[in-house]
């Protein structure tokens, strides 16, 4: 939706600071630009979109804001927003249900001057207090200050979809929706921990820790809140708390065919509903298409509900594809081409090229301001085709795998709990999927290890054999892991490819009753009959065409970065991991580089370019900065 910035202070500030950090954030808010300051700062030029209030303080406040209007695009939902002379708030991300809480918050009294969930965000404060979050079914970071009594309120989503990160400085608190902003800070100085970086090259990117790449900078913890005085906030004396959690279902429960009917319907429903509430906007939505069975669920229901809403417009889908010579591997377009015609939708496609791969990349290190595990290029091209169209908004399939068991690794503890005559049953079936005869045979060797020499001494082999995961781990606990973990480095990417182009991506299965629902759900009904995800593929049987729903071979968002990187990119490559400059801060020499190496895998290579291009861009920074393309500028098509 938008970029939030802002400053609190015992010291006094320096308006040009929250400008370059608000201009820096300006891709995801192209729409127009805000501020609110206290009496005491003054700004050394105009600021646009500058607010009549300025509230009386002992201490110095500073809050910008960037805009993608979405939901009511009058002047009214503006930011930041002012409300009752007392708070003053800027966020981004949207509240789902917003409608619903200004009835509820309207019956007991409440009156509204804009039809904007940000206006219902400090009505639910003021009458709940922070228990307001509880009742909030969406995405959001925000900070909202109560100059009456001169505290603070801030909160991020449950999942991490929203950024928000902050920094102390000379008892001043600064945040921003993107690290970038924060570099901008005069007082801010950018040193890069050494540490951050042989965590990555070693174990790839993270978004669970409160560290990220650079000193001092810290990330704002996920389903946490602050709720605290100006002092305290400024004395660094905060401690971020948890509001939300799910505890998953770990019972070895058998499969029964009438309950699983049962729990596929009410997933159906839940998944409905949590699109429906998605499609919200005062602006065109689309949908990002993979050709997959999550993706082609989520156009169909946007599909069944905008007829049923009678909206004659087809329905804009959007997918990267791959027909080049050398790169048809990973190609999905006859999957997205199928389910276009069959849901007559209009189908968007692009391919991205390998000419374009060394200047796209350095945009995508930059937006994403941290290196990430891939190249990213099918993420970041599909939003670049969406850019240059009216479509303001997605509604995307990510989430769904790290929930219903969709990857094949998942394979392993399913099989590793499993009873034997069971295995009989399950294990031809899923020999039949592409890949997974490696991680069932794991599973299944760990299961009859332990049977004949017991747990302790399976746990002393895996160990012994360098593995860090328990292999008894139930798998829904893993998914839980993996929905905490893995997932937030993708939701991470989902925000960043989105929003470097002013797109607005939303998530449908990251619906947090959708989730409590998954979590509570007995593994039995996710993998089962040899099917990955088999609750989804039973829910959509018979509304989807059977090639998408019983699919065994669905590659995700395939890249072919092999044929890229070891074909006419591979001397680029080279030179851009080997910069001197670049290995030096690192601490290695040039043959400790693994490029050339036959064991080295190519998600490893990866990460070193993404490395080396991170460091150019933001510790040499021995370049501009490239610039990211918004929905102002970029071409129509």
């Amino acid at each position: 939706m938008c970029a939030i910035a802002g400053i609190i202070s015992q010291v006094p500030i320096r308006a040009t600071d929250i400008q370059l950090m608000s201009d820096v954030q300006a891709h995801r808010g192209p729409d127009g630009q805000g501020f609110m300051l206290s009496q005491d700062v003054q700004a050394d030029r105009p600021l646009p979109g500058l607010i009549d209030f300025s509230p009386a303080s002992p201490y110095h406040i500073a809050l910008a804001h960037r805009r993608l209007a979405i939901v009511d695009l009058s002047p009214q939902g503006h930011q930041p927003m002012v409300w009752q002379e007392r708070y003053a708030i800027t966020f981004n991300g949207e509240i789902y249900n917003h409608v619903e809480l200004r009835q509820e918050l309207e019956s007991i009294g409440y009156s509204f001057a804009s039809h904007s969930d940000t206006e219902v965000i400090l009505a639910a404060y003021d009458a709940w207090g922070v228990s307001c979050l509880n009742k909030f079914n969406g995405m959001w970071a925000f900070v909202l200050v109560d100059t009456l009594l001169h505290r603070v309120f801030i909160a991020r989503d449950r999942f991490a979809i929203k950024p928000l990160y902050y920094a102390h400085v000379n008892s001043t608190f600064i945040f921003a929706s993107e690290i970038k902003a924060l570099l901008e800070h005069s007082a801010i100085t950018a040193i890069a921990d050494p540490e951050f970086a042989r965590n990555y090259l070693n174990n790839g990117p993270s978004e669970t820790g409160v560290k990220t790449a650079w000193q001092g900078i810290l990330r704002f913890p996920a389903a946490s809140f602050v709720e605290c005085s100006f002092a305290d906030l400024c004395s660094e004396n905060i401690q971020p708390q948890i509001y939300w959690d799910v505890r998953p279902n770990l019972s070895t429960e058998a499969f029964d065919d009438a309950k699983a009917q049962v729990l596929a319907d009410t997933y159906y429903q839940l998944l409905e509903d949590a699109v429906r509430l998605r499609l919200r906007a005062d602006v065109k939505v689309g949908s990002a298409l993979s050709g997959g069975l999550d993706s082609s669920s989520i156009v169909y229901l946007i599909n069944k509900i905008l007829k049923e809403q009678g909206v004659a417009d087809r329905q804009e889908t959007f997918s990267s594809v791959y027909k080049s010579a050398g790169t048809q591997d990973c190609d999905e377009s006859p999957f997205i081409d199928h389910l276009a015609h069959a849901l007559d939708v209009r189908s968007n496609q692009i391919e991205p090229h390998v000419d374009a791969v060394p200047s796209e990349h350095e945009k995508l290190i930059y937006a994403m301001d941290y290196p990430p595990e891939s190249t990213c290029m099918s993420g970041w091209h599909t939003f670049m085709l969406v850019a240059q169209t009216d479509v303001t908004v997605t509604l995307d399939g990510q989430g769904a795998d790290e929930q219903l068991a969709g990857y094949l690794p998942y394979l392993a503890p399913w099989f590793a709990q499993m009873p034997l005559r069971q295995v009989a049953m399950e294990l031809p079936k899923v020999m039949a999927i592409p890949g997974a005869y490696r991680f069932a045979l794991r599973g299944l060797a760990v299961g009859l290890t332990r049977r004949i020499c017991g747990k302790s001494f399976v746990m002393k082999l895996v160990r012994g054999l360098g593995y860090k995961m328990d292999p008894f781990i139930h798998l829904n606990e893993k998914l839980l892991q993996d929905l905490k973990a893995s997932l937030r480095v993708l939701i991470h990417y989902s925000d960043r490819v989105s929003m470097a182009h002013s797109i607005e991506s939303r998530m449908p299965f990251m619906d947090y009753r959708l989730v409590e629902f998954l979590a509570s759900v007995p593994a039995a009904y996710k993998l089962h009959g040899g099917w990955t995800k088999y609750l989804a593929r039973r829910a959509f049987s018979g509304k989807l065409p059977d090639e998408i729903v019983w699919r065994k071979d669905k590659m995700g968002w395939p890249i072919p970065e092999s044929h890229w990187f070891e074909g006419s990119l591979k001397d680029w490559m080279a030179k851009r991991v080997k910069n001197p400059a670049f290995l030096q801060w690192l601490g290695v020499a040039a043959s400790d580089v693994p490029l050339d190496r036959a064991d080295a895998s190519m998600t490893h290579k990866i990460r070193w370019l993404n490395l080396a291009t991170w460091y150019l861009l933001f510790v040499e920074k021995s370049q501009k900065p490239p610039r990211l393309a918004n929905k102002k500028t970029a071409a129509r098509v």
